[in-house]
This record gives C-alpha cells, structure tokens and sequence, in this order.
C-alpha cells in the first residue's frame, strides 16, 4: 500500500499573501487541487493525507472530500510526522510531497515509486543550471554545479525509516535532507525529476506557473 501525505502547512509570507500560498488562486483554482488531483488519480497511490494549519482544517475537508485532513505543527517534521502518523498502518511506502509544486507528473511519482523497490529512500532531482559559489566566513569558494542537483518532491520513504527520522530531533527543510544528517549510510535512489515541478515561493513562481498551465 502507497500513501501519499501533501504537506500544506506554509504560511504565504514570501508571496506577500494574507493565506497560505497553496490555497492561492492558478488559473481558476487553488494551488494545492493540481498536486491533490494528481495523486487521487494515480493508480499506485491509495490514500491522500494533506496536513494543513488549524485554521483551514474545515476548508481542506470540505473542498477535498476524498483526503484525510490532519492540523500541521511549528516545524515541517512535526507536520510531515502527523501526516505520517496519519496514514494507515498497513501502508509500507509514504510518499511526501510539498503543496506548493503542483505539476508533479505520473510518470515522476511512478518513477519513485519503483526505485524504492531497491532502495531505502527515493527522490527526483534536477541538474543545476546556476553557476554556484560557497560561502564562509567571508570566504568565497566555486561549486562545479556538475556536482550539485536540486532536489523535488515527492520524497518517498520506507514507513519505519520515514518515522524514526521524524521522531528524532533533526531539523530540516526537506525530508531527505533530515535522513542525511540523521544516517547518511542509508542507500537514496535518485530519479529524473520535471522542469515543470517547480515550487511556488514568490510572485515570479507563480507567472511561470500560470504560463505553464496557458501553454497546455
């Protein structure tokens, strides 16, 4: 059994919005239905978690009948964990997905899906196409960006894995970047992600997606 679990607990703040980013309007429709339509419609996933803040609980409930709605917590591993402790108990591989890129493909989640058949963890990822510098104590080193990806969602996870991981008191940004610094030793299978798999963080993410969707 397959879960996915759409974490929809942001805020809005760097789009300057008075909601939370995914429930603001693409095209004639929020945000997060792209990526919720998505998963419901694919035939290896057989349940839709999406944890959302306390406030738009009744929202998501009402407008996505077919997901189990549960509240996010302060921190993303509080929310994917309640989104992952919400899931049912007999579903071996939990599927975690961020809300705010809604172009996530079949064939993306298909992909991930069979990895993990081989591995303990599976995520896509994407060629930079940035030149990329570090930076340290004021001192400046170049990054060969052959060696750096950019890493989607969904980030697909063995259940008892996913759950150690946010039990512990790791914090991160994304779930595979808190496996990494909880044990680095365990084996990730990387997938071709989409260029259209974008996250929509700021007022320029959101053109490009309205350009994407005009271009279908």
């Amino acid at each position: 059994m397959n879960s996915a679990v759409i974490v929809a607990g942001g805020k809005g703040i760097r789009l300057g919005l008075d909601l939370p980013k995914q429930f603001h309007d693409l095209c004639g429709r929020e945000i997060i239905s792209y990526s919720v339509e998505t998963f419901l419609n694919h035939p290896e996933i057989h349940e839709v978690i999406i944890v959302t803040p306390y406030d738009w609980v009744d929202h998501v409930t009402q407008n996505y009948p077919k997901c189990m709605v549960v509240e996010g917590g302060t921190k993303r591993q509080d929310s994917s964990l309640n989104g992952v402790l919400a899931t049912n108990i007999e579903s071996e591989n939990i599927l975690i997905h961020d809300a705010v890129r809604p172009f996530v493909t079949a064939r993306v989640i298909s992909d991930c899906l069979n990895s993990l058949e081989k591995a303990h963890v599976s995520a896509p990822i994407m060629d930079s196409t940035n030149s990329l510098v570090g930076l340290n104590d004021k001192q400046v080193s170049f990054i060969d960006r052959n060696h750096i990806k950019t890493v989607q969602t969904p980030q697909c996870f063995k259940r008892a894995l996913i759950l150690e991981v946010l039990n512990s008191s790791i914090d991160g940004t994304d779930e595979v970047g808190m496996l990494l610094k909880y044990n680095p030793k365990k084996k990730i299978e990387f997938v071709k992600g989409d260029s259209s798999n974008l996250k929509i963080t700021s007022p320029t993410d959101l053109i490009i997606a309205s350009s994407l969707l005009e271009a279908k």
